[in-house]
């Protein structure tokens, strides 16, 4: 993989999580560890962090998309880096921080760790789960979208090469004191000599009933770049939309989509790695 500046890389991330969202949902704030709590002045985020990651190696969290892919969690080697979110009417009773521990080295996933706090009253930890699912973890653009009496947060793990770059977005359902995924999708942009693709990600949530539809699409635009590329073979140019809706289904307590499109996209991208 090409080396990348760090600071050109976090542009990079934050130019590909703006991309994996729609327009509307909740804005993501990212505190130092010092800052103080909004709804508890004499207490700072540090206190909600060590509420999740006590410091002593002690640290063991389940993976959103499974036991196969747990990550291994390494010691912070810094501060941790902080993403907050508000749940909830008003933000006064819920907070989802996305917590970044630091790189792992040499690994193809790095952890993530997202955690679910109850703020009435004295701050409680009531779920965390890795959702690393690549190099690099954030909340997408929007983090949040409101389904009824619940949430939906869309985190997006990325890394990218010189010609390509990897998103694995995922929809993770918060339902009482749990965190739970509803699906993943996976999208791919390219650059070549010849040609560029883009593969850009909306999500919707429905606005009625107790668990109303998520509906994501994903519009892919292929445009040729003109140079002189020689035999260089171009893509058909133009524009196609892949999407889906999930329901949810009450005889299975979760969310179901209604194709398997994205299932699909995803094994079509992986031919082009």
């Amino acid at each position: 993989m090409m080396a990348i500046p760090v600071r050109a890389a976090a542009a990079a991330l934050a130019l590909l999580l703006a991309a994996a969202g729609g327009s509307l949902g909740e804005p993501v704030s990212r505190p130092e560890p010092a800052d103080p709590l909004p709804w508890a002045a004499e207490r700072t985020y540090a206190d909600l962090v060590r509420l999740v990651l006590p410091g002593d190696g002690t640290a063991d969290f389940r993976h959103i998309g499974g036991e196969d892919m747990a990550n291994p969690l390494p010691a912070p080697v810094g501060p941790v880096r902080i993403a907050a979110v508000p749940l909830g009417p008003g933000g006064a009773q819920r907070l989802a921080l996305l917590l970044d521990p630091g790189p792992v080295e040499d690994a193809a996933m790095a952890p993530a760790i997202l955690a679910l706090f109850d703020m009435a009253g004295e701050p409680r930890l009531v779920d965390a789960a890795d959702v690393g699912f690549d190099r690099f973890t954030g909340f997408a653009e929007p983090a949040r979208l409101p389904l009824g009496g619940n949430d939906l947060l869309i985190t997006s793990s990325v890394h990218w090469n010189s010609g390509q770059s990897y998103a694995a977005t995922a929809l993770i359902l918060v339902r009482g004191d749990r965190l739970e995924l509803v699906d993943t999708i996976f999208t791919l942009d390219e650059r070549t000599c010849a040609y560029e693709r883009t593969q850009r990600l909306a999500v919707r949530s429905g606005a009625e009933g107790p668990f109303p539809d998520i509906a994501a699409s994903v519009t892919e635009l292929t445009a040729a770049t003109g140079a002189d590329c020689g035999d260089a073979a171009v893509p058909e140019p133009g524009t196609r939309t892949i999407a889906a809706t999930w329901r949810w289904d009450d005889d299975a307590r979760r969310y179901i989509p209604d194709s398997d499109a994205f299932d699909a996209l995803a094994r079509e991208n992986e031919t082009r790695f």
